[in-house]
């Protein structure tokens, strides 16, 4: 006599081999959604150049206690010796575009010692695509301080220059704001101790400013030699 299949064996298979395929599409789902997105196209840009360096003479020249209070007269220098170290910045979207309409661009920057530090903040500059048109993400190569090519894919060119201006200050604030973060006492002056608060309001006066005269006059009559004129 033939022996029958043991169906119930094979029924208890269903469930473990649709459990493997659910796994196998869900990890092939997860690698497409999360795959690292596309770098900064390979068009050159001189002009792009000349204005992210214009830009930056600009802010270093603003990084002084005149134009903001609480910067050490050593800024500036800092930002210089910092942006020395730096030969590459590049731009990337956080995820595929089609990911998020909440996928920001972030920057990846290389050090002169070949250390690089990962994802940091662009400024809130939403990754731009087909439906989210926006400035290209670029490709920041510098030497001494000075950018010296900027790669894209060319997307810049569909408008005025001036429509950079913008972004390049974002890209720069943040550049610079990387290293203000890591050293904060190399950009801010130092605050005042507890001690040197307490001798302040201590005084009874303050000593850089004249104490208050009491008017020669009443009346508002012309004083003379002898007194006011009645």
């Amino acid at each position: 006599m033939q022996a029958m299949p043991n169906l119930k064996g094979s029924s208890m298979l269903w469930p473990v081999i649709a459990l493997v395929l659910g796994g196998v599409a869900a990890a092939l789902l997860l690698r497409w959604y999360y795959q690292a997105p596309s770098q900064p196209g390979a068009s050159p840009n001189p002009k792009l150049v000349a204005m992210f360096n214009d830009r930056l003479d600009a802010a270093l020249a603003r990084l002084t206690p005149a134009h903001a209070a609480g910067l050490s007269p050593q800024a500036a220098d800092s930002a210089r010796a910092f942006l020395s170290r730096v030969t590459e910045l590049t731009q990337h979207c956080r995820y595929q575009s089609h990911v998020t309409v909440h996928n920001l661009v972030v920057f990846d920057l290389t050090l002169s010692d070949g250390s690089v530090v990962k994802d940091q903040y662009s400024g809130g500059q939403r990754c731009p695509d087909a439906q989210v048109p926006g400035v290209p993400i670029l490709r920041i190569r510098m030497a001494q301080g000075k950018a010296v090519e900027i790669t894209s894919d060319g997307s810049e060119r569909q408008a005025p220059p001036t429509a950079m201006v913008p972004a390049l200050d974002q890209i720069i604030k943040h550049l610079i704001g990387y290293d203000q973060g890591l050293r904060p006492s190399a950009y801010f002056a130092a605050s005042a101790s507890a001690a040197d608060l307490e001798k302040a309001w201590a005084s009874p006066t303050d000593s850089t400013r004249p104490a208050p005269t009491s008017p020669t006059s009443t009346t508002g009559g012309k004083a003379g030699p002898d007194g006011p004129s009645r």
